[in-house]
């Protein structure tokens, strides 16, 4: 099964595009993972991965996120000329007081 679900910090500006007669929003996320190595001591990886997000999905988090905003995205991934792109399904605000 081909299910992903991140909890990343947005990176860039977000900006909207048009595309299939329908909006398309593609962005940057940190997505931070901790592990333990040998000595028990513990590493954080920070990875920036690339996400894009369709019709409503796109407009919504365009219009009540900004860079720093923390979401939590379910996705499918995708290979588009060789580069690894998580497509969002469903995605809620980590944002204190905030949920979209």
């Amino acid at each position: 099964m081909n299910v992903c679900t991140f909890i990343g910090k947005i990176t860039d500006p977000l900006s909207l595009e048009e595309e299939q007669n329908t909006q398309v929003l593609r962005f940057k996320m940190m997505v931070e993972q901790t592990r333990n190595i040998r000595g028990g001591r513990k590493i954080t990886d920070k990875n920036i991965l690339s996400f894009e997000a369709w019709d409503s999905g796109a407009k919504t988090i365009f219009d009540n996120c900004n860079i720093g905003d923390e979401l939590v995205v379910k996705t499918t991934a995708r290979s588009n000329a060789g580069k690894i792109i998580f497509r969002i399904n469903e995605f809620r605000s980590m944002n204190k007081g905030h949920t979209v």
